[in-house]
């Protein structure tokens, strides 16, 4: 069996809308594939070793939480870029992307450096922007569905910016695409268990992680996974 190491990093600050269920879902298809898991959960103060997982994922904070985790998060940038340009595969969900940019200025106008791995920087306004949509994805045929709830603003900077999205009635996204994705480092503000609504995108994860150029077959014959299937089609007909 291939032995798998995922990281669940901080995993209480960065939780807000059932953000676990991403490692969970990821853990069971792997599982359902041949794949011996481990999951690690690492949060502030802990020592990681990020050259030991083959999956990073970090969730959704308050603005408050994101800035705990990258003042803790700045004593391993190095190791942490190296294997993002090693193309460990990383996950970014919600307002944890921003991360890898250069700075964050708040609603109180101060600026708060990140991690710098991109150019790009974010301006958090006093306002929320919540909604669900759909959006097309650069790198995969099938549409994604999810769930937006960020402070309000803008990022600029030369990025690339997979998801168009196609907002529902309150998401007020203007945004002609939104998110980054660098070699395997795939950031959004989708937040939430995306990968559980999502097999397309759980499938890319999955096939990431193992190297795979085809989608395990072992899938097809699990409940679990059929029925995420089945919800993940009637909830894109529904959009």
């Amino acid at each position: 069996m291939k032995k798998i190491k995922l990281l669940h990093l901080y995993h209480d600050l960065m939780n807000l809308y059932g953000d676990w269920a991403n490692v969970a879902i990821l853990e069971h298809s792997l599982t359902v594939g041949g794949c011996d898991v481990l999951v690690d959960k690492k949060s502030v103060g802990d020592d990681i070793n990020f050259d030991s997982y083959d999956f990073i994922y970090i969730g959704s904070g308050t603005e408050r939480s994101q800035l705990a985790c990258v003042r803790d998060l700045k004593q391993y940038r190095k190791q942490l870029i190296g294997c993002i340009e090693a193309e460990v595969p990383v996950l970014a969900t919600g307002n944890s992307h921003e991360l890898f940019g250069k700075a964050i200025t708040d609603s109180n106008g101060a600026k708060h450096e990140m991690l710098g791995l991109l150019d790009f920087e974010t301006v958090q306004l006093n306002t929320r922007v919540t909604g669900d949509c759909v959006c097309k994805v650069s790198f995969l045929t099938d549409k994604l569905i999810g769930f937006i709830n960020r402070a309000g603003g803008s990022q600029n900077g030369d990025v690339e910016r997979p998801f168009l999205i196609e907002p529902k009635e309150g998401a007020s996204f203007k945004a002609s695409g939104e998110g980054i994705r660098y070699k395997n480092l795939l950031g959004t503000y989708l937040t939430g268990p995306l990968l559980v609504r999502n097999p397309p995108l759980l499938r890319y994860f999955a096939n990431l992680i193992t190297d795979e150029s085809k989608d395990i077959k072992k899938y097809e014959n699990d409940a679990l996974l059929i029925y995420q299937e089945k919800a993940y089609i009637s909830a894109v007909e529904m959009l």
